[in-house]
């Protein structure tokens, strides 16, 4: 699959993974720009494996007992209860050879067509969680931030994602959707 992608993209690479039982049985597997530089780090959890129950807790926890509370209270709920529907966990820790235009464009290519394929939720440290959407649903940026970013909270009712565009250097806009709630001329 991954393979398949690069090479429709004529994207130079290297994919190198534990041995496959069968196509796409692969539980971690690293991409390598063609000198050998590693790009990311990819750790599938699936169903069928112990590690996914674990992972699942452990990103529970993480959004339960962290010492800086992940908000706004409601997205954690949210979370909390998706979890417990999630077959597929995949997790990316970025190498030195992302920072670098051709590691950044095989990362972004196999990024994309995961998400397209798979249609989740993504954690990315320091931003937060996003909805099945793809729209930023917590808040974890550790400073001042400025540009745009699709974001959504949940009606007072906690069913529905309400989502709008977020001037990440509006201070009071950045606080509401902390809490969980959506600036008043974006409604």
């Amino acid at each position: 699959m991954i393979a398949g992608w690069l090479q429709t993209a004529l994207i130079d690479g290297e994919i190198e993974s534990e041995e496959e039982d069968y196509p796409g049985s692969w539980t971690t597997l690293t991409l390598y720009l063609d000198n050998g530089e590693a790009v990311v780090e990819i750790e599938k959890y699936a169903e069928q494996d112990e590690t996914l129950r674990d992972a699942i807790q452990d990103t529970v926890r993480m959004l339960l007992d962290d010492k800086n509370p992940v908000k706004p209270t409601s997205a954690v709920k949210w979370l909390c209860q998706f979890m417990s529907r999630v077959k597929v966990l995949y997790v990316f820790r970025p190498m030195q050879a992302i920072n670098t235009e051709a590691g950044w464009e095989l990362f972004n290519e196999v990024w994309t067509n995961l998400r397209e394929t798979l249609h989740g939720i993504v954690h990315l440290d320091e931003e937060g969680f996003t909805n099945e959407h793809g729209a930023q649903i917590t808040w974890e940026y550790p400073g001042d931030e400025t540009g745009d970013l699709k974001v959504a909270v949940l009606n007072e009712k906690g069913q529905e994602w309400i989502e709008y565009t977020l001037n990440l250097a509006n201070h009071e806009h950045r606080e509401l959707f902390i809490a969980g709630k959506v600036p008043d001329k974006t409604k």
